[in-house]
Order: structure tokens, then C-alpha cells, then sequence
């Protein structure tokens, strides 16, 4: 009988102690965090609903306009007027300069051109704009803005102009933002340019030491240095025209800015 008890007594020991532990670890268990979520995906960086493409209709009777831009719905409305006022400013201007420039080749012909006072319509001048975004989210905005045409001369003009945009703080980005931990960022932008666009434009082939005169050749190498050289320097308004993402900075450089109007306007793109 004595055995019997002794043997309860201990049967209701380890039962406690089994319910005990198993309380313990479940309350362990409960307090312990949870797994860390998979992190979601980065947003794109262009959301095709966050902008849309406007027009700006233009009737003149010495120019053709197709004029495009685009208006963004995370902006304010000053961002997107600045954009709209800039292009109708350029449009006014070219369409004063176009009923000159006709007037002027009307009134100047030679014999036998047959220049009308009033041009066809496919002898009239042109111009028209587009654009490249290069971010549009609920982040950023970063695109660049082409504008152009051709009112007479030995050949047409564009500029390109970008627009960089904080949405959350509604402010412009400024190309130094980009560049907190290189204070001599515009040092950085000279190299890394001149660089590239000597690599790239003034060179001189085999081929071309065989069709040209040594000196014509030398001649051209140091132009070609010189107006990269110039339009490099370290100064903000070389490489004010930019774009950017997070892992890329993108510069845009003007016609005639770093090379003849042969080369195009060069762009030069590096890693942030």
C-alpha cells in the first residue's frame, strides 16, 4: 500500500512537472517575433497612370507645329505649368521668327525660284517637341524634354531641357543632392566626361591617317580636345541637364557644346 502511494505521488509529480514545461515553452514561443516578411518589390520607376501626353494645337500659316508633353498627377500644379508655359513661350517665338524668315526669303528670291508669299503646306516651317521620361512614380520625377525645328538656315536646332521633381517634398532636385558624399562632385562629372567623350570623338583611325594630311589631322584633334575641354569644365551650368534613377545619373550635353554640330548632342551615362 505504501509502495502504491509512493507511486502516485510521483506519477503526479512528473504530470505537473510535464504541464508546467509545456506551458513554459508555449508561452516561449508565443513572445518570440514573427519571421521577417519577404520585403516587397521596388515600385517601377516610370507608372504608366501617373502622367498622360498633352498637346499644345497650333495653326499658322508659314509653320507646322506637333508639339508633345507630359503632364504628371503627382505633381503640383505649378510643376506642370512650368512645362506647358515653357514650350508655348517657345512656340511664339518660332512663329514670329518663321513669318520673318519667309517674308525675308520671299522678298530676297532669285529669278526663276518661284517662292510663293504664302507657303504650300509642305513647304512650311516646322516645329515640334517630345519627351523621354526616365522616372515617374509616387517618388520621383525625371524626364527630358526635346524641343525643336527648322525656320531657315544651313540646318534645324533643338534644345533639351530636364526636369527633376521630389514628389513627397514637392521640390525641385537639384543636381548636388546627388552628390552628399563627394563635395567636389563637379570635378567628378569634368573627369569621368572628358573621358568618355574623348574616347569617343577624338580619335583617329588608321583609315583616317591614310586619307588625310597629318596636319589637317592634328589640326582636328586639338579643336576636338579643345571644345570637349570647354564644354566640361567644373561648372554647374556644363551639366545642368540631367537624369537620374537609383543606380544611374544620366547628362545630357547641348548642341555645339562639346563637339561640332556633326556629332549630335552627346549624353553620358554613369553608375551613382
Amino acid at each position: 500500500m505504501k509502495k502504491n502511494k509512493k507511486f502516485i505521488v510521483i506519477l503526479v509529480i512528473l504530470l505537473l512537472l510535464s504541464t508546467t514545461f509545456y506551458i513554459i515553452n508555449k508561452n516561449s514561443k508565443s513572445k518570440e517575433a514573427p519571421p521577417i516578411a519577404n520585403s516587397p518589390k521596388e515600385s517601377p520607376l516610370i507608372v504608366a497612370s501617373s502622367f498622360e501626353t498633352k498637346t499644345i494645337p497650333l495653326d499658322n500659316i508659314y509653320t507646322k507645329f506637333d508639339v508633345k508633353y507630359p503632364s504628371f498627377k503627382n505633381a503640383d500644379k505649378n510643376f506642370n505649368l512650368q512645362i506647358e508655359n515653357l514650350l508655348k513661350t517657345e512656340m511664339q517665338s518660332f512663329k514670329a521668327d518663321s513669318a520673318a524668315n519667309w517674308q525675308a526669303r520671299f522678298e530676297t528670291q532669285a529669278a526663276g525660284e518661284n517662292i510663293k508669299k504664302i507657303p504650300a503646306n509642305a513647304d512650311k516651317f516646322t516645329f515640334a517637341s517630345d519627351f523621354v521620361i526616365v522616372q515617374s512614380n509616387a517618388n520621383y520625377i525625371s524626364f527630358v524634354l526635346h524641343y525643336g525645328g527648322f525656320n531657315g538656315g544651313a540646318h534645324g536646332f533643338e534644345n533639351v531641357i530636364s526636369y527633376n521633381y521630389n514628389v513627397k517634398s514637392q521640390k525641385k532636385v537639384e543636381l548636388e543632392s546627388l552628390f552628399l558624399k563627394d563635395p567636389n562632385y563637379l570635378n567628378t562629372l569634368s573627369t569621368k566626361s572628358r573621358s568618355y567623350l574623348k574616347n569617343k570623338f577624338a580619335i583617329v583611325t588608321e583609315q583616317d591617317k591614310k586619307n588625310n594630311d597629318p596636319e589637317a589631322l592634328k589640326e582636328y584633334m586639338n579643336n576636338a580636345i579643345s571644345m570637349i575641354n570647354d564644354g566640361t569644365e567644373p561648372k554647374i551650368e556644363n551639366f545642368s541637364v540631367f537624369t537620374f534613377t537609383p543606380d544611374k545619373i544620366k547628362i545630357y550635353f547641348a548642341d555645339y557644346q562639346v563637339g561640332p554640330h556633326s556629332i549630335g548632342m552627346p549624353e553620358f551615362e554613369f553608375d551613382r
